[in-house]
């Protein structure tokens, strides 16, 4: 029951109409809305992608031991990657949406992370629903992140696999501008 009352706040936030494309943040919160060149991205869905310059990504657990996103002041960037597939007309509990955390150590230039090593850019899938037992943030252990980063922009790829829950996206491809 517990766990209901922290996805209620997730589906209020989801009931709004969401962005899509690629949204940039700042230090100062200024979003700036980019052309989205995403690839990978479900047919039946929306996906945007939205960087967290000077934020860091910690990690934090309820009451109940399930784990949770926060975004802190910091010297890195935190990116933060959403694919949404709206419910049928009329429903309340019919939305699904599923969300990737991870940061970017200050002057990292490149990142080639696999497996265990994802832990590194603390890598969080989140699966949002209203599915008994499933809807929850789950680390990343298995799969692959390989980024380049540059005064323009990040380029990543992801390939992973979540083995606690099933999942939809399983490869991102972008390319986000600053």
């Amino acid at each position: 029951m517990k766990a209901f009352y922290f996805l209620i706040p997730l589906f209020m936030v989801n009931a709004c109409k969401t962005q899509t494309g690629t949204v940039t943040s700042s230090e100062n919160t200024t979003m700036e809305q980019m052309e989205n060149k995403a690839t990978g991205c479900p047919e039946e869905g929306t996906c945007n992608v939205v960087v967290h310059k000077n934020k860091s990504l910690s990690i934090q657990k309820d009451g109940t031991g399930a784990l949770y996103p926060q975004l802190v002041d910091g010297s890195n960037t935190v990116v933060e990657y959403t694919y949404l597939n709206k419910g049928p007309e009329g429903t309340v509990d019919g939305d699904y949406s599923e969300t990737i955390h991870f940061e970017i150590p200050a002057n990292t230039k490149d990142l080639n992370k696999e497996n265990t090593a994802l832990s590194e850019v603390k890598l969080l899938y989140g699966k949002h629903c209203y599915c008994k037992g499933e809807a929850g943030y789950y680390p990343i252990t298995n799969g692959k992140l390989v980024l380049e980063k540059n005064t323009q922009g990040i380029v990543f790829d992801l390939k992973f696999n979540v083995e606690k829950t099933s999942q939809v996206v399983t490869h991102i491809s972008e390319a986000v501008k600053f």
